[in-house]
């Protein structure tokens, strides 16, 4: 009579929680102690277990999406150089636009520090012929003894173009004290790494002038003003080899 007693209470659980199965609490302790009911319970579990770790699966798709969405955009967007020495860009790279590199005097102990690419056609804002405290810019020439052993052509005293370049490529870097990319970057352009002279009143940044420099028509003249000289390597800290004691140092650009 108990077993019966027992076997109703059963069937009676199994049906109130299949019919009212949002009240079924899977974690709670079993009322009915009967092995279809557990079964019953731990398939729910199994099945509760496997849509998440679908759900799972379709989060990691999705996010795999958006991260190769967003690499094809930083590809696509690409990157930019100023390309020194020259008024052209590769046939891999778009010409933003081409200009004069410039920059201080060598003498001015103030004014920017750096070198830069001004586009051939200026456009203003306001401005003023006023003459308060200003910094002040200029052309650059290249400063070499000629023949130089260094420059195919004679470059003493010629005007340097600039241009910018986008290239559709996620990276530019360019690498001083080399002539060849890395393996797996791709070749931008070659030069020779130039930079003030050591004995000038103040500092200018280093630039990887194009080993192929192409002039500013009409600017052959010794004007002295923005300067740039090549960069050589002094042995000391820097170790000597791989480096060697006044060599001219190369530079590359490279993209991937």
């Amino acid at each position: 009579m108990e077993s019966v007693n027992n076997l109703c209470w059963c069937i009676f659980g199994l049906v109130t929680m299949l019919t009212y199965p949002s009240k079924c609490d899977l974690e709670a302790e079993p009322t009915c102690l009967s092995r279809f009911d557990y079964d019953y319970k731990m398939l729910q579990k199994l099945l509760s277990l496997e849509q998440t770790i679908q759900n799972l699966k379709d989060s990691l798709a999705e996010s795999k999406n958006k991260i190769e969405e967003l690499s094809k955009e930083v590809i696509d967007s690409g990157s930019v150089y100023i390309r020194w020495g020259r008024n052209k860009c590769e046939d891999n790279a778009q010409v933003i636009y081409k200009g004069f590199t410039a920059g201080k005097k060598y003498s001015d102990k103030g004014s920017g520090s750096d070198t830069i690419c001004l586009p051939e056609d200026p456009s203003w804002l306001n401005y003023s012929t006023s003459n308060d405290p200003r910094g002040t810019v200029y052309g650059t020439e290249i400063n070499i003894n000629e023949p130089s052993g260094v420059f195919e052509n004679k470059v003493h005293d010629q005007d340097l173009p600039c241009v910018a370049c986008h290239i559709k490529k996620g990276s530019v870097i360019m690498i001083p004290g080399r002539g060849h990319c890395y393996s797996g970057w791709n070749l931008e352009y070659a030069g020779y790494l130039m930079t003030e002279y050591q004995g000038h009143s103040s500092p200018n940044n280093h630039l990887c002038v194009d080993h192929h420099p192409d002039f500013i028509h009409g600017g052959a003249g010794n004007n002295d003003e923005h300067i740039l000289y090549l960069t050589m390597s002094k042995c000391g800290s820097l170790p000597c080899p791989p480096y060697a004691n006044d060599k001219e140092l190369a530079c590359v650009v490279c993209s991937k």
